[in-house]
């Protein structure tokens, strides 16, 4: 078979290129995985993260291997940087047609007795409430171009609970509801809204527990940043068009949803 057909074929399919997005939590992981795969697709990408240093090499590898990016500091709980963000895509891309919600942060391994009001604030602000401003910061613009993908990133945590981190399971919980509600909300609007709610991931989060945890894994393996990339690009992507509301689970077979 003609490879230039087989390329074009794909491209055609998931009707990605040209298309732009934000990725947050782009510096290294799960966040840097994604930005890497959509810009292998040809997406325009604005890489966000709070490790400044981190998202500008993630964005000198990919642009190394031909794809466009733009990286941007940005403190998902500071609205001014949100707001940067956006702007980014609108001068130098154009346009803004995919929301990628993946920064976050863990508990540490906090339980309930050692719980502090302080803590939990914490992270329910930065895995929850901060994922709701920023759709709220991009709907004016999905909506008056009828149209827009949104992703965002839960956690096993959301659905099966965990040893520790009460908190940050309920905000990831809360990330599933919250696109589930808005799905309905928005659906009217052309915009499409999908959660990814991934099982154990080979990031620097999971390094201390790899060895114990991956014995649970169905397929014998830990997941990688391209597993979950793989399951953005096709929520992000027109081959999902009949997709919204939903939760998909890559997870090995950790667990069935």
């Amino acid at each position: 078979m003609n490879e230039s057909y087989v390329i074009q074929s794909m491209y055609d399919y998931f009707q990605l290129k040209g298309k732009t997005a934000i990725v947050t939590g782009a510096g290294n992981g799960i966040g840097k995985g994604i930005a890497e795969m959509l810009a292998s697709l040809g997406v325009n990408v604005v890489a966000c993260d709070i490790e400044g240093d981190s998202v500008e090499n993630t964005a000198k590898e990919v642009a190394e291997k031909g794809g466009i990016i733009r990286a941007v500091h940005c403190d998902v709980s500071n609205m001014d940087d949100v707001d940067r963000s956006i702007q980014t895509a609108l001068d130098v891309f154009g346009g803004l047609d995919i929301l990628v919600n993946n920064a976050a942060g863990c508990g540490g391994g906090v339980k309930l007795d050692n719980m502090t009001d302080q803590e939990w604030d914490r992270l329910i602000n930065l895995n929850l409430t901060c994922v709701y401003k920023f759709i709220m910061r991009v709907l004016p613009i999905m909506r008056k171009q009828h149209s827009g993908k949104i992703v965002n990133i839960s956690s096993g945590a959301a659905i099966t609970g965990d040893w520790s981190d009460p908190h940050y399971a309920a905000a990831k919980g809360g990330v599933i509801s919250l696109g589930r509600e808005l799905a309905v909300e928005l659906s009217k609007d052309g915009i499409y809204i999908n959660t990814i709610a991934p099982g154990l991931i080979r990031t620097r989060m999971v390094l201390p527990w790899e060895s114990v945890e991956a014995n649970n894994i169905l397929v014998g393996r830990l997941g990688e940043p391209r597993d979950v990339a793989a399951t953005v690009a096709f929520l992000a992507s027109a081959a999902s068009d009949f997709y919204t509301g939903q939760v998909l689970c890559p997870n090995g077979g950790s667990w069935m949803y």
